[in-house]
């Protein structure tokens, strides 16, 4: 059975035509193959893609953390997404049970595909400012 995913933003009456016509060409097919087309309808803003979480993980923190060098050591990883997420990531207000309001970080999983890029941005522009880094696009990156 084949797998699709097509994702259509509303933006004209052009792309109401073009998402017509791709369910009236497949809509079909795929119940034949047992495998119905499913719309999900939202004005929700996407959540970050496995791309861009690819390319953060695999991409902007291993050049940070292969090229940073502070007091003398280097860090993985995982230690400057901590580092990077407390710096500038979201925070979120939350009213525990007791009545305390805590400010809560929001995790990157969480972040909008907007947030996600701004975040992503910060994190470059700082690093490639403070710490020197220089960064490559690799071609293996997604």
């Amino acid at each position: 059975m084949a797998h699709v995913y097509k994702e259509f933003v509303l933006t004209a009456p052009s792309v109401w035509q073009a998402l017509g016509a791709f369910v009236k060409a497949n809509a079909a097919a795929f119940l034949h193959q047992g495998s119905p087309l499913r719309i999900i309808v939202t004005s929700s803003e996407r959540k970050r893609s496995n791309e861009a979480n690819a390319r953060y993980w695999k991409g902007v923190l291993e050049q940070i953390a292969t090229q940073a060098w502070v007091n003398g050591r280097q860090y993985g990883k995982e230690i400057w997404h901590e580092h990077y997420a407390r710096k500038f990531g979201i925070c979120d207000e939350m009213r525990l049970p007791d009545g305390t309001l805590i400010l809560r970080r929001k995790s990157t999983t969480e972040m909008s595909s907007r947030e996600f890029a701004e975040y992503m941005t910060r994190v470059e522009a700082d690093a490639a400012s403070e710490l020197g880094v220089r960064f490559f696009e690799r071609e293996d990156v997604a």
